[in-house]
């Protein structure tokens, strides 16, 4: 009898950029396909096997957005246990100061993904609460709020 595969966190690194100007924060927006809810999520992605947190966020970046980022300090890591598209998920998030390496990065309000057709990233007014448009994950907005 062939051994069962037991799930194991994915371990991510996500970019908190913000707009020099506004505060706004660079998201990805989802909707959720089990409930049609709209959040947000600091973009970034998996971390590869021998790969740091801090490599595999500046390398998201380049293939998502085709974008050079400059890394700066862990600003928080936070285990997340959560329900998308009506499946279970456990992940373990690396998040990091981050700002575009190119000025011109910060006048785009929106970004379309390279490497996932259909999805794309925008600046989240500072004034949104959670209750009008969540910040995933839980917990973030509070380490955000620490930092400040």
């Amino acid at each position: 009898m062939p051994p069962t595969e037991v799930p194991t966190p994915r371990v991510s690194a996500l970019a908190v950029i913000r707009h020099p100007q506004t505060g706004a924060l660079f998201v990805n927006e989802f909707i959720d396909p089990a409930d049609g809810v709209t959040f947000h999520r600091p973009c970034g992605g998996g971390v590869d096997w021998g790969e740091t947190a801090a490599a595999a966020v500046v390398r998201e970046f380049a293939e998502e957005f085709g974008l050079a980022i400059e890394v700066g300090r862990r600003i928080a890591v936070i285990e997340n246990i959560f329900t998308y598209a009506a499946r279970p998920g456990h992940e373990v998030l690396f998040f990091f100061e981050a700002r575009f390496a190119d000025p011109a990065a910060y006048l785009v309000e929106r970004r379309d993904c390279l490497d996932h057709p259909g999805e794309y990233a925008l600046w989240r007014d500072p004034a949104l609460t959670h209750e009008q448009v969540p910040l995933y994950p839980v917990g973030l907005a509070e380490a955000l709020a620490a930092q400040a």
